[in-house]
This record gives structure tokens, sequence and C-alpha cells, in this order.
């Protein structure tokens, strides 16, 4: 595998050199997003004959998208409801000439719905308006086609397989048999199952030329699941139990997994869930093929009160509970009218359940003490406790997967040290891999 070329990245809507594969009986890819950073991933494959995306996100950190390739793609194929998979996929679509057809699961189409149309309008309220509108989005989902796991489906002559990642509901790998050659495009992915998803679906996957594989953690294991999940469901029974309000900001599709972690310990006091976190839940609860225990989700629900109206937030502060709210970042949303209801309160927590993104309020106030945002300024007194429920894998699933699959070749992605990662991959198993600049293109 060797880089045959070098775009520099430019801001949202910039446009990708044209590419066209000198061989057709090789796949150019051409990397557009995600390459050394997290997120923002653009993946095209391109054989001569067919070409597409791998999904087609956006930077949350910096409100940067991909590359627009110069010449347009048959398709999209995204893998999971993030922002950073799929949040400028409405901006291809109007970049494009031809009809863009795009392919994934039912709970990603779902999922995307939700977001897509949140980013318009924390754009707008932020000053920083994406580039499309809600028509665009729309057309969108008018030609998103639904797929479930281990149901091939074709793009021209390429033929593509999900299975289940262990992301989030409905997350995906794809496995993608294109000019005689097996590509394994990971995704997000988790090996470890959680409360919400059973762990990735990849064992079967033989003789890979090429992996995709996401490296979020690639430079530190994560602690076991269950000692998370443990830590914080006694941490928020401490809390509620001394007479405080368990403040637990989340952002929106990690929701249903938090009560379900809650429900799982026996939780016997309110449980409030409010925002955009009460729709994901709602989401994930009709999509029970994607869900690893539906009726246990089904029986959180049944112990949480979906808060529904601003009078009802000022009842929820009156007495002991726990609040599961987004938004996440802590930028806005719910979660900025109940800080103010805890911040100078000893009794009551802030309990945060994941990475905070560098640039938020959430990551402002883990490194000062302050949750600042244009409405308020405040000095949080009351106890803050982090517990990392990530659902990426962690180093050790990022080294199990590649000894499990022993692929030719690695294409390191969606990471802050891809570069490390893949020479550590060269030295310790003694395995081609590479880690190409954003806007490299690549022939395999």
């Amino acid at each position: 595998m060797k880089t045959q070329k070098k775009i520099t990245r430019k801001p949202s809507l910039a446009r990708a050199k044209k590419v066209t594969p000198k061989n057709k009986s090789k796949i150019t890819i051409e990397c557009n997003g995600g390459f050394r950073e997290v997120g923002n991933n653009a993946v095209i494959l391109d054989d001569g004959k067919d070409r597409f995306t791998m999904e087609f996100g956006f930077n949350v950190s910096d409100g940067i998208g991909p590359l627009i390739p110069e010449k347009d793609v048959d398709a999209v194929v995204i893998c999971h409801g993030h922002l950073d998979h799929c949040g400028s996929i409405p901006e291809l679509w109007n970049a494009q000439k031809k009809k863009l057809k795009v392919f994934g699961t039912q709970a990603t189409k779902d999922l995307a719905e939700l977001v897509l149309y949140d980013s318009v309008k924390v754009g707008k309220l932020k000053d920083k308006p994406r580039n499309f509108g809600k028509s665009d989005i729309k057309s969108v989902l008018n030609n998103w086609k639904t797929i479930g796991y281990k149901k091939p489906f074709k793009i021209g002559d390429a033929k593509i397989t999900f299975h289940d990642a262990g992301h989030i509901p409905g997350s995906a790998m794809a496995f993608i048999e294109m000019a005689g050659k097996k590509i394994l495009y990971t995704s997000d992915f988790k090996i470890e199952p959680t409360q919400l998803v059973n762990g990735a679906d990849y064992k079967k996957f033989k003789d890979l030329d090429l992996l995709i594989m996401e490296t979020t953690y690639s430079s530190r294991a994560l602690d076991k699941r269950n000692k998370i999940e443990k830590a914080f469901a006694e941490k928020v029974k401490e809390t509620v139990k001394q007479g405080g309000i368990a403040l637990i900001p989340s952002f929106a599709i990690r929701a249903p997994e938090l009560i379900m972690i809650l429900e799982k310990y026996g939780i016997d006091f309110p449980i409030y869930v409010d925002g955009m976190g009460r729709t994901a839940t709602e989401i994930s609860a009709k999509n029970p093929k994607f869900i690893r225990n539906s009726v246990q989700l089904k029986n959180a629900m049944k112990k949480t009160i979906l808060v529904k109206s601003h009078e009802q937030r000022k009842q929820v502060t009156k007495k002991p509970c726990a609040i599961v709210t987004t938004g996440g970042s802590m930028d806005g949303g719910p979660v900025a009218h109940y800080i103010k209801y805890v911040y100078a309160d000893p009794k009551s927590a802030l309990i945060t359940a994941g990475y905070q993104i560098p640039g938020t309020a959430g990551r402002y106030l883990l490194d000062t003490g302050r949750y600042v945002t244009e409405a308020v300024d405040l000095k949080v007194k009351c106890p803050m406790y982090n517990f990392e429920l990530s659902s990426h894998a962690g180093r050790d699933e990022l080294l199990q997967l590649v000894k499990d699959l022993r692929p030719k070749k690695v294409m390191c992605i969606h990471g802050a040290h891809c570069q490390r990662f893949a020479m550590e991959l060269k030295s310790q198993l003694s395995i081609d891999a590479i880690a190409p600049k954003q806007g490299a293109v690549v022939e395999l």
C-alpha cells in the first residue's frame, strides 16, 4: 500500500482534488476525513467503476467537516448515528450533481435524524450555521435504504455486509468485498458488551486484505465495564441517600444505557430523563433487535419519569433524585437549568459519564471548576465525579482485534495517536500498518 499524493485539509465545503484510479484492478482510498483526528470520518473507496464513501461526519469540537470530493460518489454508507460519522451527509447531498444513495441500519437512521436536526438548531443558536437546512436532511432520510445485520447489499459490483460493532444501537462494522479485495471498516466499535448493546461481532472475518480501524483509545486501556458501572451506580445512590440531587449530564444517545445501569443496581428513588435523552431512549426501545436486553430497557423506562415541561423541571429539583439530562458537553440543554439548583449544594453532585470534548463548557468545568456559558458563570462547589463509560474500544481491545484478525494491512484512523499506534502494530505484530494524513490518497 503506498501514498500517492497529498491534499491539504480546508474548512467545510472545501473540495478535494479530482482523483482517477490509474489501474482499475486497484482500489483508491481517499482520506477525506477522520485521519489523525478523532471523528469527522469520510473514507472514499473507488475501484474505477464503483465509488462510495464510508461515512461523512462532522468534527463537533472545531466545526470543520470533511473534504468534499471533487468527483461525485455513488453512495454513502453510515455505520452509526453519531454526528462525527453522519453529520455532514446533507452537505455532501448538496454538493453532488448525481443523486446520492444512503445506506445504514434502521436504528442508525432514527438516531441520525435526531442528531442532524438538532445540529441545525444548535448551529443557529451558536451562530455557527451548518451548510444545509431541514429540507436537505429530509432528502437524505427519504433516500435512506435500511439494512439489517448480515444482510449483504450492493453498490454497483461492490458487496457490503453489516455486522454488529458493539458501539451504540444499530452500529455496524462494514465488511466490503470490492475489486477482488476484502476490507473491514470498523467505524467505532467495542468488543466488551455494555448494558445497552452486545460486543462487536467480528471473529468470523478471514483473509482480510485491509482493516480500516478506529484508534480513539490506542494510547490507554479502559477499566472493565462492570467495575465502572458499579462505581457509577453507587455514587448516584450515595448522593441521593444523603439528601442531594445526582445531576448526570449525558449525550442523548447514552441516556438509555445510564438508566439501564441504574435499574440493574436496584435504584429505588425517582430517576428523571430530560432533553433529547427522552427521544433517544424511545428510539432504542423501538429498535429491540439492536439492544442487548430490550426487556431490561423497558423495565428501566418504567422506573423513570420523562420531563416534558419547564414547570415540571422546577418541581423535579425540590426532592432528592437522579436526573439524566442533555447536553453531554454542557454547552446547553436542560443541564444549564438544573445546574443552578445543585452547584452550591454539598449534598448534591455533578456526575459525568464520559469524555468531555475540548472547547466545551463541560471540559472547561472539569479543568477549572467553573461552569461558564454565554448566560451564566458559576463556581461549582458541589462534588464532581467522572466515570468513563466509553462505548469505544480501549487499547487492549484494539490490539485484540488486530491479533484475532491478522489482516494483511491496517489503516489507523479516528484517533489522536494514529501514527504511533501504526508503528506499534509494525514493531510488535509485524503487520503492515499506516496512518495517512488528512487529504492523502492511498492505493490498495
